[in-house]
């Protein structure tokens, strides 16, 4: 007689017993992710993500994101409180994924956190990351080695000061420098470095906000310059000429609001865009209510990529998903939505253009687009354009508001210093901007999708100027 053996399902284990992937985002730009980096977030149920993890890269994923941000004497979770909150998702069953700037195994404290799984029985994997120093070294056009130059490099931190190694290397690249990079200087003085020895530090490598300083041993120990986190220093004749003028400096850097980033050609710009929203502006009552009576709306109209990642946040929180909608139509305004709304399975069955709001009216007649129930997931701040221009065509239009427009509590400010161009892509992207910024430099160029957003840049901003 023989016995019959289950097949072994290694997702299925995984789920019943949770699971925690340690990943390394990359130094800065979201770009620097890798594949299986990307393809795990793509999966994970929950993400612990720190500080210098951008928003930007958290974003594009769909998991419960949970901001864990350490900075030196301001800790949002303290690293007990993260290794808890790890043990307590995975034991839950979930698939956590626990994302660290650079690589988690370079200066990352992975190691600890995975002593933790380990201790408690909770499988995981370890995803590298591009770790600063690599990202410093390239868009700085910095070699860590170089033939004939350098063909040893050692990577250190600037912490404890009391403790600074200085090791036997043609470079030395150190980390986390912002508050000790004289101590760090002064002990590689020490150890017998020549004072015209090359210094170079790269703060926010990697970031459009990346800022190189330059000089000698015996310069920089001399200068009070400040120094701002993140922060590397490196050290060693490999510094080239190129740096002040290196391949990703001579990109202009252009500030986008809205959904219009694919406009700008990524070999030529830096694309940074603004977020300014989050969650908690949502009317919980009005969410619930509309969802409660959903198949009362013939037409659910998602006229932006985030309209339609909180709608369908809020659904799946309600314990539903896309097969509760099957008695409603599906509308987008712009490519942006229709590809976010195909993130969730769905293809709309009616994708509009962005197009110029003043051209709404004759579009949304050619498409047939009247006596309509609308349900219109937003912002807080309405498109009163676009509610207008569907009003005027005999549908009935509901607002539906998930999200406020305010900075994420771990949020930096846009550095407006840094960028060349802001590009606004309709009238409340003008309106959105001024809730964050009261002014815009006038080295800025300021250009806009249409003459409606222009009209209405000018009204907000020139006006205030006069």
């Amino acid at each position: 007689m023989t016995t019959a053996v289950p097949l072994h399902n290694e997702k299925a284990e995984i789920q019943s017993k949770g699971y925690v992937y340690i990943i390394g985002a990359g130094p800065g730009d979201p770009e620097l992710l890798t594949l299986k980096g990307e393809r795990v977030l793509c999966e994970a149920d929950v993400i612990l993500y720190d500080d210098l993890v951008s928003s930007e890269l958290v974003e594009r994923f769909h998991g419960l994101k949970i901001y864990t941000g350490k900075r030196k004497d301001n800790h949002h979770f303290e690293q007990d409180d993260i290794n808890e909150e790890l043990l307590r998702h995975a034991r839950q069953g979930k698939i956590v994924a626990r994302l660290k700037g650079g690589d988690p195994f370079v200066f990352g404290r992975g190691g600890e956190e995975i002593e933790v799984l380990r201790k408690h029985g909770i499988g995981y994997e370890i995803v590298p990351g591009i770790t600063a120093a690599y990202g410093a070294s390239a868009y700085s056009e910095i070699p860590l080695t170089m033939r004939k130059i350098s063909s040893s490099v050692a990577f250190c931190t600037g912490h404890p000061i009391n403790k600074i190694k200085v090791p036997d290397a043609d470079t030395l690249v150190y980390y986390m420098v912002a508050s000790s990079v004289h101590d760090v200087l002064d002990a590689v003085v020490n150890k017998g470095w020549n004072d015209d020895t090359k210094v170079a530090i790269v703060q926010n490598a990697t970031r459009y906000n990346q800022k190189i300083f330059t000089g000698t041993l015996g310069d920089l120990r001399k200068r009070e310059k400040a120094v701002y986190s993140p922060a590397l220093l490196i050290i060693g004749a490999n510094i080239n000429q190129f740096i002040e003028d290196n391949w990703y400096s001579k990109k202009k850097k252009v500030l986008i609001t809205g959904d219009d980033e694919v406009r700008f050609n990524r070999e030529k710009y830096i694309v940074v865009p603004l977020r300014t929203h989050r969650v908690d502006g949502a009317d919980q009552k009005m969410v619930e209510q509309c969802f409660c009576g959903i198949e009362e709306y013939s037409v659910l109209f998602f006229p932006n990529r985030l309209s339609v990642t909180y709608f369908f946040k809020y659904l799946h929180e309600y314990g539903k998903d896309v097969r509760y909608l099957s008695k409603n139509k599906l509308y987008t305004l712009g490519n942006a939505a229709a590809s976010e709304l195909q993130n969730y399975g769905v293809i709309p069955d009616l994708c509009l253009e962005a197009v110029s709001p003043s051209e709404h009216i004759d579009i949304f007649r050619n498409k047939g687009v009247e006596h309509e129930t609308m349900l219109l997931p937003c912002s807080t701040i309405i498109d009163e354009y676009l509610v207008k221009a569907l009003i005027a065509l005999k549908n009935k239009v509901t607002p539906l508001c998930l999200y406020s427009l305010a900075n994420h509590e771990q949020d930096e400010t846009i550095d407006l210093d840094f960028i060349d161009e802001i590009y606004f892509s309709s009238p409340t992207c003008v309106q959105n901007f001024k809730h964050c910024y009261q002014s815009i430099p006038e080295k800025i160029t300021v250009t806009t999708a249409n003459n409606t957003t222009e009209t209405a840049y000018r009204r907000v901003f020139r006006s205030a100027e006069g």
